[in-house]
């Protein structure tokens, strides 16, 4: 796929870069499940780098109190769909993108049409069902899944591509209860959500140095980044064989 002239401007700063390639960048479809404050940032880099098809979905209507991390939104975008503010910031930002959205939740009767045909899907969910649903996709088509996370001050990334890895359900616990209340720093789901956007453009291109089957587990109190091997747990239910 060819960029055009316009794109050659757009992109310069970048197509210098060592192990670039822009044509693929242009090439992919990309997944951002749940728009929220990692959603935003991810999608906010991804638009900007060029990657050439994103899908965005979620159901949620923006609140005010998104508005201290959701950096797709602001004032007047109070009370309407995510997938409608944030298209129409993206489409300002980089024409060059196609943008399809899709206002639902995922559920276990959408989940397959929601993440057919897509290259890699990047979760930006808030919660551990919505989650499981998503792996349990992943699993199922061998779509690349890169996962993120915030809790209080520590924020978590992770590439998930089975069978050749560990899938999210390997590593976490389905029985979490989310609590009423989610206490997140501002400035934390931007970090992570822009991380992951880095490690989805890594692995379009094959950069080798990803985090495939390694999570990634930042303390902003502390500003320490430790990255842990995965393994595939025998008794998994999602990805066992």
């Amino acid at each position: 796929m060819t960029l055009s002239d316009l794109e050659k401007k757009r992109y310069l700063r970048q197509l210098t870069v060592r192990d670039w390639d822009q044509e693929k960048l242009k090439s992919a479809k990309v997944l951002i499940m749940g728009l929220g404050g990692l959603g935003s940032a991810s999608a906010l880099y991804l638009t900007a780098a060029g990657v050439g098809k994103l899908r965005l979905c979620d159901g949620d209507r923006v609140e005010r109190s998104d508005l201290n991390r959701q950096i797709l939104y602001f004032e007047e975008s109070v009370g309407k769909f995510k997938v409608d503010e944030a298209k129409k910031r993206l489409a300002s930002l980089n024409p060059h993108v196609e943008i399809a959205t899709v206002k639902e939740f995922i559920d276990s009767q959408n989940a397959g049409e929601l993440t057919r045909g897509c290259d890699l899907i990047v979760d930006g969910l808030d919660n551990i069902e919505s989650r499981f649903m998503l792996n349990e996709q992943s699993v199922k088509m061998q779509i690349p899944y890169v996962y993120g996370a915030v809790q209080g001050w520590e924020g978590f990334v992770g590439l998930f591509h089975p069978p050749r890895t560990a899938c999210l359900a390997c590593i976490l616990r389905q029985d979490v209860q989310r609590p009423d209340i989610i206490s997140i720093p501002g400035v934390l789901p931007g970090t992570i959500g822009i991380l992951q956007a880095t490690e989805v453009i890594k692995f379009i291109m094959g950069v080798e140095q990803n985090l495939v089957n390694r999570l990634l587990i930042y303390d902003s109190r502390n500003l320490t980044f430790d990255i842990v091997e995965t393994e595939k747990n025998p008794n998994c239910p999602y990805c066992a064989v």
